[in-house]
């Protein structure tokens, strides 16, 4: 599948570096998605949160598993220079998933690529996207084929025709059979397509000094998602009008029951 971007070439901002502060811990909440107080959101806005939140935190967390065994085969790589048969299964496994060829590249340096890859993108900018590309939920593509990020394909087997494609275009909008289908395929998107590369430089620069406060900085570097010269803009000011930020600490846990 290709996803259609505006590409806007530009040197990555050196600076960024300095306006990102070390914070020795970052804190999640955990707690139960009706125990969260949404009152400051409409009624629609309410439960298009309550629907997402809870399939964004899943997916993060899946996220910084998968981030968590890379971290621990890395440091067993470097002590006794070899991995297990299991550990290269799963390198191989994740590497396809996140779009990184394997051949002739050193085991050590693969997992440090990947784990520029496999991290979290903050619960307030997943909303804010989905929000804006789905209407909250509204739109015909969300309602009916559960795309909440406006994800383009060629793929005839999975997308539908936008009933406002210019003539000559012939992208489509990806389809999914459920909304957490949609979920994966955005986190997947951000995390491997390389209009993205200075989204995901700013955020190893984030995780390196455990401060991901500033997400603003992150949806600078999301300029190539649309071609709309205001999204960025648009963005933001649905995290601030909205208060999703709100959102960014809270950690939604798994019943077994």
């Amino acid at each position: 599948n290709n996803f259609l971007v505006s590409l806007k070439k530009k040197p990555f901002n050196p600076n960024i570096i300095n306006l990102i502060n070390k914070n020795s811990e970052l804190k999640t909440i955990n707690q139960n998605i009706n125990e969260i107080n949404l009152d400051f959101l409409s009624k629609s806005k309410r439960e298009f949160v309550k629907i997402l939140l809870p399939l964004i935190s899943y997916e993060n967390q899946n996220i910084l598993i998968e981030r968590s065994k890379l971290i621990n085969i890395r440091d067993f790589l470097a002590k006794n220079n070899t991995l297990s048969k299991a550990d290269l299964k799963f390198l191989n496994s994740i590497s396809k998933k996140y779009r990184i060829k394997t051949n002739d590249k050193h085991k050590y340096d693969l997992i440090n690529q990947l784990l520029d890859r496999v991290d979290i993108i903050p619960n307030s900018i997943v909303l804010a996207q989905a929000a804006n590309e789905s209407g909250w939920g509204t739109s015909r593509f969300a309602r009916e084929f559960n795309a909440l990020f406006g994800e383009y394909t060629y793929n005839y087997s999975n997308g539908v025709i936008p009933l406002l494609r210019e003539d000559g275009e012939k992208h489509l909008v990806k389809a999914f059979d459920s909304v957490d289908k949609s979920v994966q395929s955005y986190f997947n998107n951000l995390n491997s397509h390389y209009a993205y590369k200075d989204f995901r430089k700013v955020r190893e620069i984030m995780r390196d000094k455990n401060n991901f406060s500033d997400i603003k900085l992150l949806v600078k570097e999301l300029d190539s998602y649309a071609a709309d010269i205001n999204y960025i803009r648009t963005i933001n000011a649905i995290i601030d009008a909205n208060k999703l930020e709100k959102f960014d600490a809270f950690s939604y846990s798994i019943s077994n029951s």
